[in-house]
This record gives C-alpha cells, sequence and structure tokens, in this order.
C-alpha cells in the first residue's frame, strides 16, 4: 500500500474518533431570592430551589407547578440538582455535571445553560435561566424576585363562659375552615389561643372562616353570645382580611350540680304554725318539671329536719326555731342534674328550647308538715313549699322564709 495513503487513512481515523470523543465538565452556582416587604425587599429562606440542564423538561415541570399539581419534581422529571435558600435567602448547588461533544473550549472548558425552578408554598413559582462556566462556582449569578401567592391572617380567639362572659375554664376543640375548603384543621386550648391561616390572593383581599367548638366529656355546648344553641351544620362564619383578627366565641354549659341550701322558717307566734311545731320537721328539695312537683331522692335519704338554735347572746337565753342547712348536695348526696348518668333529673328544664344565657331551675324547700297513723295512712297536713327560681353560679343559697311564701303544696313525695 502507497505510504501517502496510509497516512491518510490513519488522519482521518484520528480525525473520527476525535470527533466521537465526549468531554465531561462540571460547575457549580449561586444566588439569592427576595420578595417585596412594603419598604423594599426581603430575603426569603426555605425556598427550593431545583436545577436542570434540559429547558424543555424545567419547562414542563415549571407548568405543573404553577397548576399546582406538584410541589416538587417526581423522580426521573430531569433536574439533576436540588438545594434550598438559607435565613439570608441565599443558596448554593455545589456541583452540576454534564457531557458534551462540542465543548466551547475545546477538553479544558465550557460553557452551559441551567434551567431552574423556585418553589416555596407561599409564592408563586418562579423560573431562571442561567449560564455557567466549568469548574466555577459562578458565585451570586442568580438573583430572583418571588411574587406572594398567600395572605397571611393571625386570629385571636377567646371562647367565653356565654352566662359570665368570662374565659372558659375547661379545654375544648376548634375545628374551623378557610374559604371554600372542606378540611379542616383543629387546636385543643382552654380559654384563650392565638393561631394563623392563609388563602390565596387570586380569591381577593378577603375569605371566609367557619368555627366549631367542642368540649370532649363535657355537658359544654356551642352558643351564640344570647345562649341560642349553635348547630353543628350551621357554625360560625365570618370574614377575614390580611393582619389581625380577633373573634369571641360562646359555649354554654348542660350540666349543674345543685348546691346545698340552707335557712330559716322565720315565723311568728301569730302564724298559725307555733314554734314549738316547727322543729324536727323534715325537709326536702323539690324541682318542678312544668308540670308537678317531683322531690330530689336525695334529699330524702339524707334525712335533714329543721332544728333550734340557742341564743347566748340574750338575757334570758332562748332559742330560735325551724332552722335547716345542707338541703340538696352534700358530700354523701350529690344531685347532677343532665348528666349522663340513670340518675340525671333531665327533666328539670326544657334542655332544647332554654335559649338564655343561663338555664334556670324552679325549685322548691318542702316542709314536711304530714302525720300519719301507726299503719302509715295520712290523716293530716301536707308538705309546704317554698318556691324559688334557682340560676346555677348566683351564689343565693340561704333563704328566710316566712308562712306567705309557703305557697305550694303536696301530699306525696
Amino acid at each position: 500500500m502507497d505510504r501517502r495513503i496510509t497516512v491518510t487513512l490513519m488522519a482521518i481515523a484520528m480525525a473520527v474518533l476525535l470527533a466521537s470523543c465526549s468531554v465531561v465538565f462540571q460547575a457549580g452556582i449561586s444566588g439569592k431570592v427576595v420578595t417585596d416587604s412594603g419598604t423594599g425587599t426581603a430575603a426569603v429562606s426555605n425556598v427550593n430551589v431545583f436545577a436542570y440542564t434540559d429547558e424543555g423538561l424545567r419547562n414542563s415541570d415549571y407548568d405543573k407547578f404553577v397548576e399546582g399539581s406538584i410541589t416538587r419534581p417526581s423522580s426521573g422529571a430531569g433536574y439533576v440538582a436540588t438545594t434550598s435558600t438559607n435565613a439570608n435567602g441565599e443558596f448554593t448547588v455545589n456541583k452540576v455535571v454534564w457531557e458534551t461533544k462540542k465543548s466551547e473550549f475545546g477538553k479544558t472548558a465550557d460553557v452551559n445553560k441551567l434551567y431552574l425552578i423556585f418553589y416555596h408554598e407561599d409564592y408563586k413559582p418562579a423560573k431562571y435561566d442561567a449560564t455557567v462556566i466549568s469548574d466555577s462556582t459562578n458565585a451570586d449569578n442568580v438573583y430572583v424576585k418571588l411574587e406572594a401567592s398567600k395572605y397571611y391572617t393571625t386570629i385571636n380567639l377567646t371562647v367565653n363562659n356565654v352566662s359570665t362572659n368570662q374565659a372558659l375554664g375547661a379545654p375544648c376543640t376548634l375545628k374551623y375552615w378557610v374559604g371554600d375548603s372542606t378540611e379542616y384543621d383543629t387546636i385543643t386550648f382552654t380559654g384563650t389561643t392565638s393561631f394563623q391561616v392563609s388563602f390565596p390572593i387570586s380569591v381577593g383581599s378577603s375569605t371566609t372562616i367557619k368555627y366549631w367548638l367542642e368540649s370532649s366529656g363535657t355537658h359544654w355546648e356551642m352558643s351564640n353570645k344570647s345562649g341560642e344553641l349553635i348547630d353543628a351544620d350551621t357554625c360560625v362564619s365570618e370574614t377575614i382580611a390580611e393582619g389581625t383578627h380577633s373573634v369571641t366565641l360562646f359555649m354554654k354549659n348542660y350540666e349543674y350540680t345543685i348546691p346545698s341550701f340552707s335557712g330559716d322558717m322565720n315565723l311568728k307566734l301569730s302564724d298559725k304554725i307555733k314554734e314549738e311545731n316547727i322543729d324536727d320537721v323534715p325537709v326536702y328539695l323539690f324541682y318542678h318539671d312544668g308540670t308537678d312537683w317531683k322531690v330530689f331522692s336525695e334529699t330524702v335519704s339524707a334525712n335533714n329536719v329543721t332544728t333550734s338554735t340557742q341564743v347566748t347572746s340574750e338575757s334570758p337565753i332562748y332559742y330560735t326555731h325551724g332552722h335547716f342547712a345542707n338541703v340538696g348536695s352534700t358530700a354523701n348526696n350529690t344531685i347532677v342534674v343532665n348528666s349522663d348518668s340513670d340518675n340525671d333529673y333531665k327533666d328539670i328544664v326544657d334542655w332544647d328550647n332554654d335559649y338564655g344565657k343561663t338555664v334556670t331551675f324552679t325549685l322548691g324547700i318542702g316542709f314536711d308538715f304530714r302525720v300519719f297513723d301507726s299503719n302509715n295512712v295520712l290523716q293530716s297536713g301536707d308538705i309546704k313549699i317554698y318556691k324559688f327560681t334557682y340560676t346555677p353560679g348566683s351564689g343565693n343559697t340561704y333563704y328566710s322564709i316566712s308562712t306567705s311564701t309557703l305557697t305550694e303544696s303536696v301530699t306525696s313525695l
């Protein structure tokens, strides 16, 4: 073979070999992410940064970010590196590797494009195209300004006992819905709490929030400020805007412990019932169910009777009569109404239609003046009742009773 032909063929082979060889390059890139603060710009931390070397793949993912169908690229989507911004809004991608057969400066260096996506749940997604030089950190090469996508509102919430208009002392759980969302969040607290909610800027400068209160294991139920119960399907709804919003919600208690009552009969000698006849009289507590008087069985078993009291500050010494005490709940006989127990006196009031701020009870202190024969047959007398209205928490448990106030009576317990 002609030597010239051999040399030519070798040159061609070398050229083909060189043309088929690719070179691998790498580079880093850094930058900063900010947003408008009203008086300038502010750094945005915790922004996820995704770097791509394929523009088409980046653009495809970016469209999905904008639609809200993804919050990070799926595996194998084409991004080659990821990082996030620090407290100063700064980020660094230390190493991005690419391969090319047509490097800008042969085997020594290359220039390439990086295609970036920036994502944070509180801002609109952004994209950025950056030019990088191989074997360089390309420091501060990127400066991106994100546009907020949400408004934030701080809710300062107080839950009051509707009867006292003071902060509720029992723990309760709040459920709340923002805007049209069917998903709710919960907070368990006592009395007061603060929390932050957000809503998309795209819906406008305001949105609605719905509240529902529950108190597990108790008889506290949500009401309006007038004491009317609120239906669970209705909740409480109001409009909120960006900033701070304060709201007061109300709960009403539907389980009560009846206190013990005390007092004296305060009768005069001219009354038909003389002083000597008003001691050792059994005393019971009754309630009125709207139709009849019914006795609290706990007060029957307590065996309370009227007593006399010696007055030593007067001379000569004398006695007052007809005193009574501990008629109602005592250490061994506690009266609870509307509880979940079997003996809970649910008929003491119309719970469904009592829409006042407080539940009130019609009670009666009954004095048993009945006389029975040896066969326990009623011979004369009846149980005379002092009728009064009791409001839980009112503090009034002492009553001075005269004959004229014994307005009602029954003949049996």
